[in-house]
């Protein structure tokens, strides 16, 4: 029935408007659309706040190089809801496309899955999506666009309004009032807060290198986005001291050649040339691992596809908690080291043994399917014996337990900052190494079941002789471990640089022979689909808080990151060829970054060229780089405990946001990085422990109710980002 809206107009204020917060535009809309269907006048005002062009958001400005590429293929990329998610009704229509049926229709014609679009062609499509959203809103439901950085959000008295819907009763409205840097002002009844990521203070360490440039007249450039980095003040021929060899990294690596009119010219074997044009400056790399992440295996030849996991399974998963299914009430309160990782290391076996006795049968001395009939052994006895109990007898009084589990001690990847364990031996949530006896430290470092599995150890080591073609998780994370180098210049024995052009060289080839032509690259497809499981896990509650907290963000995070999100092949070759020419230059794991003392700086001058006031050492590697020039190229950490964001930073001051607490087994409390907030849809809790009804995050800062938050949603999988700005669109219109 027609309704004339005589109170003031229901207002939500959308801070961030970039993928995330368009999502929730897209839900409030599409759900507004249905609720006051028939409504003259208008029934919603939607405010986007967003200094940066909505859907696009600063991330993925559309006027970035064209040559800064994504890290996932135009497959895998949506903001529209599709068929597979759970609130879609089988009447729905579609809302809008995908990225790769947005691209098809306008005329693109390279291959879906096996191509890594620019950033700016990914923020077209949500600038698109975007204009499309708008397009479809109903006349009673305004969109404002308000290009301002908000700056505050307070808590209004509440006001006693007229009910149009009872005889002169009179209904409360609690609003908040969100102030923008513009001078704006908004009053919404509701506010979602989805700033995505944001800036952070610097720790002692970078704030003294910054100090010590801004002194010497060398230049720091501290943790941000390689497309906001001021690359421009980096004069050619200058060297540049670059911290951490991970994303970030390979989109300056472009910026600094490419966008500099340096060519890279192809050559046979998908290697390539570098053609200097005299604009570059010269790097020199490295991280805490010394290594890049390794290379995505994914190109024409081998596009993206799913790979059915046949351990690491809802089913199996069930069985471990006792339960018929995980779709019930009922949670399995999983714990990832004892239950969960021995199930995705049997899956990981399975398809690196596999693609080995396809490429390599020589490795074999018999029948690999002995191997297989382990590892499924292996599975059977921990499906019906393991259980968090048995697994610490220390705690559960039970001495006897039985110990099916894995392990492999790795360091999480570049940029993680977190050591941990690939596995565990059944006794401890972190770093577990026996150091009872030198077997079992040595089968705990090459990723083996402990007790019951040594069978398997002896097993692999009969049918598979040569240790180099064994699957060792811990060397592939850490090659770098024991390597001592006497120089690193080209060409000279012992040398850093030809030890890392091999490596390099050896990533490029497995990466382009593709799952089924490289054991190693066979793990990629595991690890990809179970990283996707496992957040379906941690979203419906299904694995215990502190075991996500200390090992899967505490060591297995890293671990994935370091195999699974490297760059495409392309940026691999490209490092090569720039090695090979001069251009860049390693300095090894666990580099150390110091004041020059010999050269001699003059404060506040621009100096041309700048002294090379930092040297860089590796305790691998002999001899000492230096530079004029040092950027932190690691991935900020996202803590809100260390925003200098002025909005969340007030926001946390005044206690109307708090980080959320972990308490640990043994009852110590710790700080985690994202905020106190409710179940889904994430209400936000204040210090005091109270909910805040009207106010919703929806990004990065849901860190402490979910994992892996940096990657978008999925068309066809039902995905949690999609489902989440449903809920919040949904509560939002039920306040209102």
């Amino acid at each position: 029935m027609s309704q004339d809206r005589q109170s003031p107009v229901p207002a939500v204020a959308i801070i961030g408007v970039g993928p995330r917060g368009l999502t929730v535009l897209e839900r409030l809309v599409a759900l507004a659309a249905k609720r006051f269907a028939g409504t003259t006048g208008t029934a919603l005002s939607i405010h986007l706040i967003d200094p940066y062009p909505p859907g696009a958001g600063i991330v993925w400005r559309t006027d970035q190089p064209e040559s800064l590429l994504m890290n996932t293929t135009i497959a895998e990329q949506t903001v529209f809801p599709d068929s597979s998610c759970s609130f879609v009704g089988p009447d729905d229509a579609p809302a809008g496309p995908s990225m790769a049926e947005w691209y098809l229709d306008n005329g693109g014609t390279e291959p879906l899955h096996s191509t890594f679009p620019s950033r700016s062609l990914y923020g077209r499509y949500l600038r698109d999506a975007y204009k499309r959203i708008r397009a479809s809103a109903p006349a009673f439901v305004e969109i404002v666009e308000h290009p301002t950085k908000a700056e505050s959000v307070i808590d209004l008295p509440t006001m006693d309004l007229p009910d149009p819907a009872s005889q002169g009763s009179r209904a409360t409205v609690p609003e908040q009032l969100v102030r923008c840097q513009n001078g704006t002002t908004i009053v919404a009844g509701a506010v979602v807060l989805a700033v995505g990521h944001i800036p952070s203070a610097q720790p002692e360490e970078r704030a003294r290198l910054a100090a010590f440039a801004e002194m010497g007249g060398g230049l720091y450039l501290p943790q941000g986005l390689p497309a906001e980095t001021p690359v421009t003040e980096v004069a050619p021929g200058e060297r540049v001291i670059v911290r951490g060899m991970g994303l970030n990294y390979f989109d300056l690596q472009t910026l600094f050649t490419h966008e500099r009119g340096g060519r890279f010219e192809p050559e046979s074997g998908g290697r390539l040339r570098y053609v200097p044009s005299g604009d570059e400056p010269r790097l020199a790399l490295g991280s805490r691992r010394g290594i890049p992440y390794r290379s995505k295996p994914i190109c024409r030849e081998h596009p993206r596809r799913d790979w059915p996991l046949r351990y690491f399974t809802k089913d199996n998963i069930a069985l471990l908690a006792g339960l018929e299914n995980l779709d019930g009430e009922r949670k399995a309160g999983a714990r990832f080291n004892d239950q969960l990782w021995p199930l995705i290391l049997a899956d990981l076996r399975l398809a690196y043994y596999h693609t080995l006795s396809q490429v390599r049968p020589e490795a074999f001395t018999d029948d690999p399917g002995q191997l297989r009939e382990a590892i499924g052994e292996a599975v059977s006895r921990h499906l019906t014996r393991r259980t968090w109990q048995e697994t610490h007898p220390q705690q559960a009084g039970d001495a006897g337990a039985s110990e099916a589990g894995a392990a492999a001690t790795a360091r999480a990847g570049d940029g993680a900052g977190a050591t941990g364990t690939v596995g565990a031996t059944g006794t401890s949530t972190s770093v577990s190494r026996s150091a009872s006896a030198t077997s079992t430290e040595e089968a705990s470092r090459q990723g083996r079941v402990t007790r019951e599995a040594f069978a398997w150890s002896e097993i692999e080591e009969a049918l598979v002789p040569d240790p180099a073609d064994r699957m060792s998780l811990h060397t592939l994370l850490n090659p770098l471990e024991g390597e001592l180098f006497t120089s690193r210049e080209p060409g000279e024995p012992g040398s850093l640089h030809e030890w890392m052009l091999d490596f390099l060289r050896t990533d490029l080839r497995s990466s382009l022979a593709g799952p089924t032509g490289s054991p190693e690259k066979a793990l990629f497809t595991v690890l990809w689909q179970s990283r996707l499981l496992l957040k379906d896990l941690i979203v419906a509650g299904h694995i215990d808080r502190v075991s996500i907290d200390m090992e899967i963000l505490g060591w297995f995070e890293g671990f994935v990151s370091g195999i699974c999100d490297g760059p495409p092949p392309q940026r691999i070759a490209e490092l090569i060829a720039l090695a090979e020419a001069g251009i860049v230059s390693f300095i090894g794991p666990d580099m150390r970054i110091e004041e020059n003392r010999d050269a001699h700086g003059f404060p506040g001058e621009a100096q041309r060229p700048r002294p090379e006031i930092f040297t860089v050492t590796s305790a691998q590697a002999a001899g000492a780089i230096t530079g004029s020039v040092v950027i932190d190229a690691a991935s900020p950490t996202n803590s809100v405990s260390r925003a200098a964001d002025v909005l969340l930073y007030g926001m946390l001051e005044r206690g109307q946001l708090t980080p959320a607490r972990l308490t640990l087994d043994d009852g110590r409390e710790k700080f985690l990085n994202g905020l106190a907030l409710t179940p889904r849809p994430y209400r936000t809790i204040d210090v005091e422990g109270n909910v805040h009804p009207r106010r919703f995050v929806l990004s990065i800062q849901l860190s402490s109710k979910q994992w892996g938050l940096a990657i978008a949603a999925n068309p066809g999988t039902n995905a949690a980002t999609l489902n989440d700005s449903h809920a919040a669109a949904e509560a939002i219109l039920d306040l209102l």
